[in-house]
């Protein structure tokens, strides 16, 4: 009988645990915060309106939408090579910010330090187009977390999601700010060279799929990420646009250029590759003539008597000090009130 108990339990737990399991957060992510213990588990672990705290937009020194991104580590974001280049040069204001957050976010954005590109990629090309984004500062929130890196092969036939915004042409649809997600599959290499016939190469570290029909459902932001279960198998790469869905969409295949993250993310780690230099502008001093302290009013103040000696305490300080320390316990018996302390000394001996 209780190990019927216990097989029922413990199908309880397999069936309802992982769509209850919401994740929330109780802190904030720190430069230190190991990947493991704010890892995306998938769809059925999203709380909310939102696709994961890993999916993120990169806005360039306008605030304008440049490319899709999905945070890996607490200062590392993936995205497109093809697509950041063109604001590897004027990264002064350009920041990274979630697209999850919960009414006690104020701030889920980090301005971007550096971006780092692999010295085989070439603008236009495909072979390689993969970059790390390093921010300043790890992006705040209690719905932020971090994505695996893609750890299966990708054949032909195999059913991924992509996430983005849809708007990569201008002429189909508008930008928004609302994410969206829709599901694609993996077509072999040889038949999306036949499509493109001589229009447009593959290369090795390039992976395509199937594009919607329609073409308002077409999703292919550069950087956007394309995902198998809770691995991030893939980013858009340079290639078709949403005009022609006939053709294939281009990404980069993450497993194939999964070496490059993870060693720019050691040099990092080690030191090798150094943060940017900050400017310091020398501003003059400007001194101000001290202003005397204005005296609290007496309305927030509180007058206690101990012993004969009488102390002034401020309410507010009180009350911050009441709840950051600790109450100690009496372990001295208090003396009676009707003892007489006059003859027992000075305040001082008290």
């Amino acid at each position: 009988m209780r190990a019927l108990r216990w097989l029922v339990w413990f199908l309880f737990l397999q069936i309802y645990l992982p769509i209850g399991h919401a994740k929330i957060y109780k802190r904030n992510i720190r430069r230190k915060t190991p990947k493991e213990r704010r890892t995306w588990g998938g769809m059925a672990t999203n709380t909310g309106p939102n696709f994961g705290g890993w999916l993120l937009r990169i806005l360039d020194s306008k605030g304008e939408l440049a490319c899709g991104g999905a945070y890996y580590a607490p200062l590392l974001v993936i995205t497109s090579a093809n697509c950041i280049y063109p604001h590897r040069n004027n990264l002064h204001g350009a920041a990274v910010e979630g697209t999850a957050f919960s009414k006690c976010d104020h701030e889920i954005y980090s301005e971007i330090d550096t971006v780092h590109i692999p010295e085989k990629f070439i603008y236009h090309k495909r072979f390689m187009d993969v970059a790390v984004v390093r921010l300043k500062t790890p992006i705040k929130g209690k719905l932020i977390e971090f994505i695996k890196l893609c750890t299966v092969d990708l054949v032909a036939g195999m059913s991924m999601k992509v996430f983005g915004w849809g708007f990569d042409s201008m002429e189909v649809q508008k930008p928004t700010t609302d994410p969206r997600s829709g599901n694609v599959t993996v077509e072999a290499n040889p038949t999306c060279r036949k499509k493109f016939a001589k229009t447009l190469l593959l290369s090795s570290t390039s992976v395509c799929v199937n594009q919607p029909k329609k073409a308002h459902e077409c999703l292919y932001d550069g950087g956007c990420p394309l995902i198998y279960e809770n691995e991030l198998c893939g980013v858009v790469s340079v290639g078709s646009q949403c005009q022609n869905t006939s053709y294939p969409g281009i990404f980069t295949n993450i497993k194939r250029v999964a070496s490059f993250i993870t060693d720019t993310e050691d040099a990092i780690r080690m030191g090798i590759i150094l943060r940017t230099e900050r400017k310091k502008n020398k501003v003059p001093k400007i001194y101000f003539p001290k202003k005397k302290p204005k005296p609290r009013p007496p309305l927030l103040q509180i007058t206690k008597k101990y012993t004969g000696v009488t102390t002034t305490e401020n309410i507010l300080d009180t009350i911050i000090c009441e709840v950051s320390r600790p109450i100690k316990k009496v372990t001295e018996p208090i003396p009676s009130t009707t003892e007489d302390y006059s003859t027992k000394g000075s305040n001082t001996d008290l």
